[in-house]
């Protein structure tokens, strides 16, 4: 997976045996408008001048063939170089964090961390967007669909590679900054993973210390290369 937003919103998606409703049909592509690429490349510069973000999020995780969801929401903040961090609040607290070295995943109700070393996954390849350096029109086609708020543009994303987790990813793009306010993953089996971002606010000065994790005394501490942690 090539994608930092694809990659980090398939890693937070809840375990596949749980069940959820199938996904909406597809926006209709917009005849009269052919900017895609200009909407990817706003994109791109966005977060290329972005050396921090905070945000609130909601995700919607839903599930075709069960057809029922599980809602999620909590807070995210992202940091150059290659730290990010997802608290979870609802409904089951549970932390994701990059330190830039280490991804751990952290479920204190099952008193338990994952640890995984970022050097072995595909995860600093996906963190490079957020850091301004990957690119998104090498690793994907876009197409412009049309948009029903007026304020946004709305990027269908389809991976110019094999992607196997998942088969497309779809932009909510503010139109004023180009900030991505929504996006959702669809998976090869057609769930579809959804999270919005609000309280949007960029370059902060975020502290270095909310990106590190020491385990609490008592939690066990797995360290697993394929992160199996993570949902």
């Amino acid at each position: 997976m090539n994608s930092l937003l694809a990659v980090l919103i398939s890693l937070l998606a809840p375990a596949a045996s749980a069940p959820a409703a199938p996904a909406s049909a597809p926006a209709a592509p917009v005849s009269a408008v052919n900017d895609a690429a200009g909407v990817m490349a706003g994109v791109q510069r966005f977060y290329q001048s972005t050396t921090d973000f905070k945000a609130k999020f909601t995700q919607t995780y839903v599930y075709k063939v069960y057809g029922r969801s599980q809602v999620s929401v909590g807070n995210v903040f992202f940091k150059k170089p290659g730290r990010m961090r997802w608290d979870y609040v609802t409904p089951v607290p549970k932390l994701f964090l990059s330190d830039g070295a280490t991804l751990w995943v952290y479920e204190p109700q099952e008193s338990q961390a994952f640890k995984r070393s970022l050097s072995s996954t595909q995860l600093p390849v996906a963190l490079t967007f957020m850091s301004g350096q990957g690119r998104l029109e090498d690793e994907f086609a876009g197409a412009l669909l049309q948009s029903s708020d007026g304020k946004s543009y709305l990027l269908q994303l389809t991976p110019k590679k094999n992607a196997g987790d998942y088969q497309s990813l779809r932009l909510k793009v503010d139109r004023s900054t180009f900030a991505v306010t929504a996006s959702t993953v669809v998976d090869p089996v057609g769930n579809t993973n959804t999270v919005e971002f609000s309280n949007f606010e960029t370059n902060k000065g975020l502290p270095e210390k909310g990106f590190q994790f020491v385990p609490p005394a008592g939690v066990k501490v797995i360290d697993d290369p394929r992160g199996g942690g993570a949902p």
